[in-house]
């Protein structure tokens, strides 16, 4: 009898840690994916980066060049602030191409509108690092971007 009662015990103890288990499994299941639906949330608009850039382009992130959108042979002031940035950056060492627009597609209706959010309101010459764009920023904004990596 004294036995019966020593199996009895053992095989309640192991159902009692399997479930205990279980339930920390559920637990930390739930965690992961509150977790990455955050993540998810997050991936469609990042924000601002603490450069103030926003990100315009997924598929750029691994340019080496920050890209100036400019006039050619234009004697606004725009350009003329393009010109200055490009020679800025040109002598911090980091490669630089003026040019005249940028061309991408969007695969995803939201990220259609997390451009056009940030978009609404921004100042020439539009600067791209990486996938991540500002309107009009200093020299040491773009260089902390680009130091700042992909």
């Amino acid at each position: 009898m004294g036995i019966l009662r020593i199996i009895l015990a053992v095989v309640v103890v192991i159902v009692a840690l399997t479930l205990l288990g279980k339930f920390n499994q559920k637990i930390d299941d739930m965690g992961s994916r509150a977790t990455a639906a955050a993540s998810a949330r997050n991936a469609k608009d990042p924000g601002l980066s603490p450069a103030g850039f926003f990100l315009l382009s997924r598929e750029d992130a691994q340019n080496p060049r920050v890209a100036i959108m400019s006039a050619p042979n234009c004697p606004s002031a725009e350009t003329q602030r393009a010109e200055a940035l490009a020679s800025s950056l040109n002598s911090a060492g980091i490669p630089c191409e003026l040019k005249q627009g940028i061309e991408f597609q969007f695969h995803d209706p939201a990220d259609v509108d997390r451009v056009n959010k940030y978009m609404a309101n921004v100042a020439n010459p539009l600067v791209v690092v990486r996938g991540w764009a500002k309107g009009n920023p200093a020299a040491q904004d773009v260089i902390a971007q680009y130091q700042a990596g992909p």
